[in-house]
């Protein structure tokens, strides 16, 4: 009987080792998280789950770390297994739902942030992350409604009415859409980032000029944003009004210089005011801070051909075949940049193989000039 009874004893002493190891384990886990060690986080919790492997919390917080790692799929797991072990965990559905925004699975993130309303009703953010994934499969009526929800709680949240604007003018709902931009800005009219995410929302709506009068406002509090700048440029860009949309361009420039598509952006606007040196310019430095950007030189290939530069255009249209050997434009455009050369052979071998890659018109091209 003693023999039992010491066994016994030993076995519960083993397993409160366990527990107590396993905890150890996690509070070195979340320690490791809060310094953004994401990997030893991992290791940590790991640990825990080998020695409890019914510990519901360690999975979450891995899950945690997983995501901030962007291993999304396998964050899923181990919040799928936290709802497994712990089927009222909220933080657990909520937490995979806002990773199945990031898969753009927006039909399984509404599923999630809906389980988390059954069990917590009054988690108010629910109902804007759902509206936000209602938004992405463009159900605007269902988005609106949780919105509204969201804002029952938060009234004074500027983020709501802005989005919840978006919706309504996405659904033709213009009066809407105005009347909730215009809450926005009574709720914070001094703050610049209101004015600016209006300029973005009504960019998003085809309201270009409407876009330029809140970027304009944003300015004017906050001269020393790019961003304000440069959307405003992109705006200005699609009222066809490129000599405005240049200037905004070179100042954002001048406050973040980094930026590569503002440069391409400026370039594209050079060259519709046939400022062909200062478009090459810009496409040129564009592709120095990203010299994956193929945009950039599919566009410097089509303004040298312009200026019969032609070994450049070739040299261009090249660097797009080499980032993306299926670009048929590429393929076609260098042709003609070599015909035009005096290339011929090379010219109608880069039509035919335009036509080859699906690019049916390539072969009638061919057809009219490599006779």
């Amino acid at each position: 009987m003693k023999t039992k009874l010491i066994i016994i004893l030993v076995i519960l002493s083993i397993v409160h080792c366990q527990a107590q190891f396993s905890e150890a384990y996690y509070k070195s886990g979340r320690e490791k998280a809060n310094r953004q060690d994401h990997t030893g986080a991992i290791a940590d919790y790991t640990k825990a789950i080998e020695l409890k492997p019914d510990y519901a919390d360690a999975y979450c917080a891995r899950g945690i770390s997983k995501d901030q790692l962007f291993k999304y799929g396998d964050a899923i797991a181990d919040y799928t297994k936290t709802i497994a072990l712990k089927p009222d965990n909220s933080a657990a559905y909520s937490n995979r739902g806002n990773t199945k925004m990031h898969i753009h699975d927006y039909a399984g993130a509404i599923e999630d942030f809906t389980s988390v309303m059954k069990i917590m009703p009054d988690f108010y953010d629910t109902y804007f992350n759902r509206a936000d994934a209602k938004m992405n499969l463009k159900d605007f009526q269902g988005a609106i409604a949780d919105y509204t929800s969201f804002l029952k709680f938060k009234p004074d949240a500027v983020e709501g009415y802005i989005n919840r604007g978006i919706a309504n003018g996405n659904l033709g709902e213009r009066n809407g859409s105005i009347e909730d931009f215009d809450k926005a800005i009574r709720i914070d009219p001094k703050n610049a980032d209101t004015y600016y995410k209006i300029g973005l929302a009504k960019n998003g709506l085809q309201n270009f000029k409407g876009a330029v009068v809140d970027y304009t406002r944003a300015i004017a509090i906050n001269p020393n944003d790019a961003d304000y700048y440069i959307n405003r440029a992109i705006a200005l860009q699609n009222l066809g009004d490129h000599k405005s949309a240049i200037s905004d361009y070179t100042k954002g420039i001048e406050i973040h210089p980094g930026f590569a598509v503002v440069y391409y952006n400026r370039g594209t606007s050079k060259d519709q005011l046939k400022d062909y040196p200062g478009a090459i310019a810009d496409y040129t430095r564009t592709v120095e801070i990203n010299p994956e950007y193929a945009e950039a030189y599919y566009y410097m290939g089509l303004v040298k051909d312009k200026v019969r530069d032609y070994a450049g255009a070739i040299a261009d249209f090249g660097k797009v075949i080499e980032i993306n050997p299926k670009s048929t434009e590429a393929y076609v455009q260098r042709g003609i940049a070599k015909i035009n050369a005096g290339d011929k052979a090379g010219g109608c071998a880069d039509l035919n193989k335009a036509g080859e890659l699906g690019f049916v018109k390539a072969y009638d091209i061919s057809k009219a000039v490599c006779k």
